[in-house]
């Protein structure tokens, strides 16, 4: 069983090699979607998909179906990847089954998502622990990466792949700590920092939890 990358980046350029040169220490196989307005210059043998304009973050999912591996991991580019993540991943999806597993996640326990999920972390969990939603940096096998990329918007591709085509997959938080997140992730940029982006996101939350989670 083999493990592909895919990493998207839009205008954090400054540490993208450093992240890119640590994914390839987990797999051959490492895909850039380059959606900066500068472009990406870089040495490393990765493939690169240059999209302009840019499409945002649902660019991510169209790569993942060019990829070689038999699991593919969706990464930010935010979050330096340690050694041994790749096993990590590769290793509790045998374990498994078919399933979308990620760094952390969210238990939906009503309509609200900042205030009726409970979230877990990797770092804090001892087992694996089964939520409805996963992100940051998520690995699936093929079966589960088709999806029609129509309507999706970069502030809810992960809830649109999840909530939406791969909603009766087994999603699990994994036990990990090889990983770090860079300073990048707190930005004021960040994607999802802005009170309209945080709104988009609990809006298109409500209108998939109750139509498809309430029972």
């Amino acid at each position: 069983m083999n493990l592909s990358a895919v990493v998207v980046t839009y205008r954090r350029l400054a540490s993208i090699d450093r992240i890119l040169a640590a994914w390839l220490a987990e797999t051959p196989d490492v895909w850039l979607c380059d959606c900066s307005a500068a472009g990406v210059k870089t040495a490393l043998p990765v493939n690169i998909i240059r999209a302009v304009p840019d499409p945002g973050n649902r660019l991510r999912h169209a790569v993942a179906l060019l990829t070689a591996g038999d699991f593919v991991v969706k990464a930010d580019d935010d979050v330096l990847p340690r050694p041994g993540i790749g096993n990590d991943f590769v290793r509790f999806q045998l374990s498994s089954g078919p399933a979308i597993l990620g760094i952390h996640g969210r238990v939906f326990k009503g309509p609200g998502y900042y205030n009726q999920t409970k979230l877990y972390g990797s770092k804090e969990i001892a087992d694996v622990q089964a939520v409805d939603f996963v992100g940051v940096m998520t690995c699936a096998p093929r079966a589960l990466l088709p999806l029609d990329l129509r309507g999706c918007a970069s502030a809810i591709e992960d809830l649109f792949w999840q909530m939406g085509a791969a909603r009766s997959a087994k999603k699990f938080v994994i036990p990990t700590d090889k990983f770090q997140h860079l300073s990048e992730s707190k930005d004021s940029g960040r994607l999802c920092g802005t009170p309209e982006q945080k709104q988009f996101r609990a809006d298109y939350y409500e209108k998939m939890f109750r139509k498809y989670y309430t029972k």
